[in-house]
């Protein structure tokens, strides 16, 4: 990396938006609301705002961006507004924007072949062999199976069934606790239905359930682990023939339940993918999209699936989306 550059790293997630800013030893942070709670471009532009005043008075130098952004569904970024925005908070230098899944890929496994399951809210799996391939990423209505989100509504529709059949119970409880009284659901969901992240914040309910010896929430988190291994299967054997070892990482807010999502995703990915081998995640995506600032630090696959621009020019310097 240049030392005579200032290094941002912006995470726009669906549950929340983190940015990182590095100049030499210096950091500064900044977090806010994720995908759903404004534009994102606008929350994109503030968190590098707000990352370079926390990092402080630093010298001119050029400032290199590296953006993961939720929403793009395997498209092309659309990066002039971004850009317009940077701008016009004076700054000068590279900006490279990529889907999330490149950042939590370069994040977990780094410049190497491999898979990487990012798990939160949603669910993206991006594969990397003789091509590139990525499964999920489809959204709450269309996809995302396994997420945080799948997690959640599936915990609240086993408690609907479970009022359907006559039974009480703590998964019932939970959900008009949190959602309010379950007769009023429908309307609630057709007048002002919840954000995904909303949904998948019941998720956390459904693991203490399932900790506590709830068999329908465990099967839950089970059957969760199983779907992200389909998914990473699947992206996987699309990336060419498996000849060796498939270094897999699993990386996003869903793993840190551990004790409830490991068994099932291991055990489901050995039996569908033999030559797998689960490894530990080496970083976050906040350090994935900071590396992405850093064009070097990008395989030429992945490098392949960013939009980069010049800020202080109007024509794309490279945009590749195969």
């Amino acid at each position: 990396m240049d030392a005579d550059v200032v290094r941002v790293g912006v995470d726009l997630g669906q549950g929340g938006c983190r940015a990182l800013a590095t100049y030499g030893p210096h950091t500064g942070r900044a977090e806010a609301g994720g995908f759903w709670g404004a534009d994102p471009d606008t929350r994109i532009v503030e968190a590098v705002r707000a990352a370079l005043a926390d990092l402080g008075p630093v010298a001119d130098v050029p400032v290199s961006v590296g953006v993961g952004m939720t929403g793009l569904n395997g498209q092309p970024p659309r990066v002039d507004a971004i850009r317009a925005g940077l701008r016009e908070l004076g700054l000068r230098g590279t900006l490279r924007v990529a889907d999330d899944s490149v950042t939590a890929y370069l994040g977990a496994l780094g410049p190497v072949p491999g898979a990487v399951v990012a798990a939160g809210t949603g669910v993206v799996v991006l594969a990397v062999g003789a091509t590139v391939a990525r499964a999920d990423g489809w959204g709450a209505d269309l996809g995302d199976r396994g997420s945080g989100h799948w997690i959640g509504r599936a915990g609240i529709r086993l408690a609907l069934r479970d009022r359907d059949r006559g039974r009480s119970g703590p998964l019932l409880a939970a959900v008009t606790a949190a959602f309010g009284p379950v007769g009023e659901l429908p309307a609630r969901w057709r007048d002002r239905p919840p954000t995904p992240e909303q949904v998948a914040a019941f998720a956390t309910t459904v693991a203490d359930l399932a900790r506590a010896g709830h068999d329908g929430a465990r099967q839950i988190w089970d059957r969760a682990g199983r779907l992200l291994a389909e998914s990473v299967i699947g992206a996987v054997r699309r990336t060419g023939p498996v000849e060796s070892e498939v270094p897999v990482a699993g990386t996003g807010g869903l793993f840190r339940a551990g004790d409830l999502l490991l068994a099932p995703f291991t055990a489901a990915l050995r039996a569908g993918l033999p030559q797998a081998r689960p490894v530990p995640a080496a970083s976050d995506p906040l350090a994935g999209a900071l590396a992405l600032s850093d064009g070097s630090a990008v395989p030429t696959p992945l490098a392949a699936l960013t939009v980069h621009v010049d800020l202080e020019k109007v024509d794309v310097v490279e945009e590749e989306h195969r």
